[in-house]
């Protein structure tokens, strides 16, 4: 039986990718700082809770198995959004708590993936090379430096490259679930012009992804998952809207777009080189189930 450590396994991504990973049959240990968010894995078999806060303790003693075959590190505190981006003091202690939890498990663990943001690739639009918020760049730095110790111990490494996750199971107010919510209100929609590429993966894509990587990825591989062609902003929401409420007016352009993604920056080929895995998941179809999830659970409201 395989073993993996999924560190934030009671988040969204985490937790959709310990449940397929229990799937394939892997012993799973999910870590996490909120025990109530590790319950729904109470009645699994071959899932083990470990409810730690990486900053202040050691995953090792926690670890009963002497090697586990691949660690998910996807932890990172503070929320994706507003003044956590730019919170310097949160980052350093995100970066901390990644590189001393691979510092502590280096003789327990043979393959360790760390999970990075688009967010690296952000720049502004005028075109400024470098890199515009400190979360991207706390992303960035933690994967090099347990790039490094994985090198020093013959650790079997990858960094991979998580954009805009999607779907049943995320209840939060990122970009994609704002808008759905709105549409399915038919409210009003401040957008932007749209003309830049802006990639919308299912997470059913991004967790196979994941695992692709950790089963068939080369090592010291960097690897995007996602779409190997994007599409624009404009083109994903002409989209929704279609599906959703195709009577619903759109105004590009009536809010200032500072920001995007450098997709040119990323080779969005390399997962599919190495491993033949690409997005598969129907975008209306995604869509649809998305938005019916949340209007069962209730998060959708007149």
């Amino acid at each position: 039986m395989k073993k993996a450590i999924v560190t934030g396994a009671g988040g969204f991504i985490g937790g959709a990718l310990t449940k397929e990973l229990l799937k394939r049959g892997y012993k799973v240990y999910g870590v996490d700082i909120n025990p109530l968010a590790l319950e729904k894995f109470n009645d699994t078999k071959c899932f083990v809770p470990v409810c730690i806060d990486l900053n202040k303790e050691n995953l090792s003693e926690k670890i009963t198995d002497s090697n586990v075959d691949v660690m998910f590190y996807l932890a990172w505190g503070g929320a994706l959004k507003g003044a956590d981006l730019y919170n310097t003091e949160l980052q350093i202690n995100n970066i901390k708590a990644a590189v001393n939890t691979l510092d502590n498990i280096k003789d327990k663990c043979s393959h360790f993936i760390f999970c990075a943001s688009s967010y690296e690739y952000m720049r502004d639009i005028n075109g400024n090379n470098i890199a515009i918020n400190i979360y991207g760049s706390a992303k960035k730095a933690a994967a090099e430096m347990c790039a490094s110790i994985a090198y020093r111990n013959n650790i079997y490494f990858n960094k991979i490259i998580l954009t805009n996750t999607f779907g049943v199971g995320d209840k939060s107010d990122k970009a994609v679930n704002t808008i759905i919510r709105t549409m399915l209100k038919n409210g009003k929609l401040n957008l932007v012009k749209g003309d830049n590429r802006n990639d919308w993966v299912y997470i059913d894509d991004t967790v196979n992804g994941i695992i692709s990587s950790a089963e068939k990825g080369k090592s010291f591989r960097d690897y995007y998952i996602g779409h190997r062609v994007i599409s624009t902003f404009k083109e994903n929401i002409t989209a929704m809207r279609n599906i959703l409420c195709p009577n619903m007016s759109l105004d590009f352009g009536g809010m200032n777009e500072d920001t995007f993604v450098d997709y040119d920056l990323i080779d969005l080929d390399a997962l599919y080189n190495d491993t033949g895995f690409e997005c598969s998941a129907d975008f209306e179809e995604s869509i649809k189930k998305t938005a019916e999830w949340l209007k069962n659970e209730g998060d959708v409201n007149g």
